[in-house]
């Protein structure tokens, strides 16, 4: 009997440090974040390469999970996320009754989120300036671009408006992103320093440009397992 005890105690032994063994193997997925040009390509771009490395995709999710995070509304929240310029006067009512979000307080809760979306990896990230969120080496951040020529005539194709309207609705989302990160972070949106990877559309395509990008992620992902390999 003693025999037998001290067989499965060395057994389990064996086990826990099999156990061990495989979690020091796991090696957290990369995160991608992806800033867009309006028109350029960059959701359909996200899609296919969301498909092909099997990640989640983030966008709306983030402003849910603010506007759960503080009992708002996500339209409340919304007007904070430089997408709903016409919920200004809203936003401005909800002043009085208290019911709005702060600059700091939506910083505040962007950068929970997007650093908890981080912390589990294998994820995309869409705009919210997460890659300013994220610094070098916490995430592959890249920036999808196009001639503005061209992202007008997709609009155009995609919305079946004029090309005069299309170009407004280019400008003014650009612009809007712009202020966005200005108002957050401080910073030019478009600043390729802050960017490891910038891919034109025009040039490489939806499909070209997904595979660039899933290729620098792969390398990212080969970087931190041979850092993980150096660490043991």
């Amino acid at each position: 009997m003693a025999r037998s005890l001290e067989a499965l105690v060395e057994q389990q032994a064996r086990r826990w440090q099999l156990v061990r063994e495989e979690r020091r193997d796991e090696v957290r997925k990369p995160v991608v974040t992806v800033s867009r040009q309006h028109g350029a390509g960059g959701d359909e771009v996200v899609k296919a390469l969301a498909e092909e490395l099997g990640f989640d995709v983030f966008d709306r999710e983030i402003l849910h999970q603010i506007a759960e995070s503080t009992h708002l509304s996500e339209r409340v929240v919304s007007t904070l996320d430089g997408k709903a310029r016409e919920l200004l006067t809203e936003w401005l009512s909800g002043m009085a009754s208290h019911d709005y979000l702060s600059s700091v307080e939506y910083r505040d809760q962007l950068y929970r989120v997007v650093g908890a979306i981080a912390h589990h990896g294998g994820a995309i990230i869409l705009g919210h300036g997460a890659h300013l969120i994220l610094g070098r080496g916490e995430a592959l951040r890249v920036l999808v671009v196009a001639p503005i020529e061209a992202r007008i005539a997709t609009v155009t194709k995609a919305r079946g408006v004029s090309e005069r309207d299309a170009r407004r609705e280019v400008q003014a989302v650009d612009a809007d992103g712009r202020a966005y990160v200005m108002q957050h972070f401080h910073v030019e949106l478009e600043d390729p320093t802050r960017f490891d990877l910038v891919v034109n559309t025009s040039l490489l395509g939806i499909e070209g440009s997904s595979a660039t990008i899933r290729a620098a992620t792969e390398r990212l992902l080969g970087a931190v397992k041979a850092a993980a390999g150096t660490a043991r």
